[in-house]
Order: structure tokens, then C-alpha cells, then sequence
């Protein structure tokens, strides 16, 4: 049987994985997004060629190929990347789609904006950091820089989120015509929050389809984040709490790190063997 990852790397059958990732697109569909114009901000002030980590079905490199700049995305799911193959045909941008691993990938050519966005980096474990960005640190360009999106943890929330199924969302999808109902658990401790996803599809006849998934994203702090970039051979440019530039407080709801390519520092920045 034909195997391929979904959106978090957990291995499916080929058709799993297509549907999950049309459920992907129904989830966070395509459209205006406060960190979509963060990253064509950041692609103005550095030019190109962009390469984006965990590209999936193109949110944010489809705006900035329609900007003019030449975009290339990783991603280690298959079906993922023909859904945003798709999407950039129809949209009219030119993007080069590459399946690979963020902790691993290889190209042959320097960039002068990597970005991470949409808490993907947070999918990688800490050791996974390293992998990532010793990858980033040599793909990026001698001015270049590499710019991540993630959310900080709400101490509130973390205290108070217990493991309950709540409903998300109810929507029609337009592939099948199918009301899809989507179901979230959430347990969170200071190092991680633990997701179990339910989608319930209402097919023809009343019968209903249940796909689930589970999946792990593990905080990045500030505090980290000012140890690790360092540590990994980059120099923080700017760190900012969200999309308006305010400063990162305990409260911010994002963070939001830009950083550039520090020649030859720390040994741990070189890619492991």
C-alpha cells in the first residue's frame, strides 16, 4: 500500500493523506492572514529567492510569488504539496515545490529570506532544533535572513485546558459537498500542548466518516529563543510580540523572530553527521 505523511509526519495510506490535506484546506483555508503580510514585508525589505519550511498548501508562498519574488517550498507530505501545486496554478504563481524534511533538506542554492511560518517550527522537537536550523544556517545567504511565527503559550490556558472535546467549526467542504464537523482535546503542560483532532464528514446516505489525528507542538520561549538562535551561529535581529511590531511580554500572543547568519561561531551550529 502507497504510504505518504500528513501535515504533522505521522505516516497514512496515500488516500489518507489526500484527504487529510484537504481537510488541512478546509481547517485554514486560503486568505488574509496578519502573518501572511508580516512575511511579504520581510520579502520586500530582503528580496529573493524565499524558501519557506513546511510550505503545505501554500497560505503564505502563493501571496509572495504573486508579489514577484521566486519561491521555493519544502515539505515532507505529498499530498500537501499537490494541494498547493493546485492552489498556485489557479492563483497563476510560479512555485518551485520540493519534498523533503525540514531537519534534513538539502538544495542547491543560498536564500535571502527562509521562513518558518504558522508555528510549524514548533513541531520539532528541541534536538530537532538543531537539525532545522544548522539546514537553515547553510542555505541562507551571506546578508540573508531567516524568520520564524510562532505562538506563546497563555499561562491561563495552559493552567486551565483539561483534555475536553469541544466543537470547532462546522463547514461545507467544497471538494465532496460534505458537511464536515470538526472536534478538539487539548491537554497542555509548560513544555508542550497535546492536540487530538476529530473530523466527522456526513456522507451520502447519513453515514458519517471519522478521520483523527494526534499531534504535539512544543513551546519555544523567549528566553529559549534568545539561548537557542545565538547558540545555533544566527544573531536575533528582532524579536516582536505581534504583527503590529509591539514588544514580546509574558501576555504577547506571538513571536515573531527575524535573524541573520552568524560566520562561523559555536560548534553546535554545524549539521550533524
Amino acid at each position: 500500500m502507497a504510504t505518504d505523511a500528513d501535515w504533522f509526519g505521522g505516516m497514512r495510506s496515500a488516500a489518507e493523506a489526500e484527504r487529510l490535506a484537504a481537510l488541512y484546506d478546509l481547517d485554514f483555508p486560503h486568505g488574509e492572514y496578519p502573518a501572511i503580510d508580516w512575511f511579504r514585508g520581510l520579502a520586500r525589505m530582503t528580496g529573493g529567492p524565499v524558501l519557506e519550511l513546511g510550505v503545505g498548501t501554500g497560505r503564505v508562498a502563493i501571496p509572495l510569488a504573486k508579489d514577484g519574488h521566486e519561491v521555493v517550498g519544502v515539505d515532507r507530505s505529498r499530498a500537501m504539496l499537490a494541494r498547493a501545486e493546485s492552489h498556485a496554478r489557479r492563483a497563476r504563481a510560479k512555485l518551485r515545490l520540493v519534498e523533503s524534511d525540514m531537519r534534513s533538506f538539502s538544495l542547491d542554492r543560498a536564500f535571502a529570506l527562509i521562513t518558518i511560518p504558522f508555528n510549524t517550527f514548533l513541531m520539532l522537537t528541541p534536538d530537532e532544533r538543531w537539525q532545522c536550523l544548522a539546514r537553515c544556517r547553510e542555505h541562507l545567504a551571506e546578508t540573508g535572513r531567516i524568520a520564524i511565527d510562532v505562538f506563546q503559550p497563555d499561562p491561563d490556558k495552559i493552567a486551565g485546558v483539561d483534555g475536553g472535546v469541544r466543537e470547532e467549526w462546522r463547514r461545507e467542504d467544497p471538494d465532496t459537498g460534505h458537511l464536515v464537523t470538526k472536534f478538539s482535546s487539548t491537554r497542555s503542560d509548560v513544555d508542550a500542548t497535546h492536540f487530538s483532532w476529530w473530523f466527522d464528514e456526513e456522507l451520502d446516505g447519513g453515514e458519517i466518516r471519522r478521520i483523527t489525528r494526534q499531534a504535539t507542538l512544543h513551546f519555544l520561549y523567549r528566553g529559549e529563543a534568545e539561548l537557542l538562535f545565538p547558540a545555533a551561529g544566527f544573531e536575533l535581529d528582532t524579536l516582536h510580540g505581534d504583527y503590529d511590531g509591539s514588544a514580546v511580554t509574558p501576555m504577547s500572543p506571538h513571536l515573531l523572530i527575524v535573524a541573520r547568519r552568524r560566520e562561523r561561531g559555536a560548534q553546535r551550529e554545524r549539521r550533524r553527521r
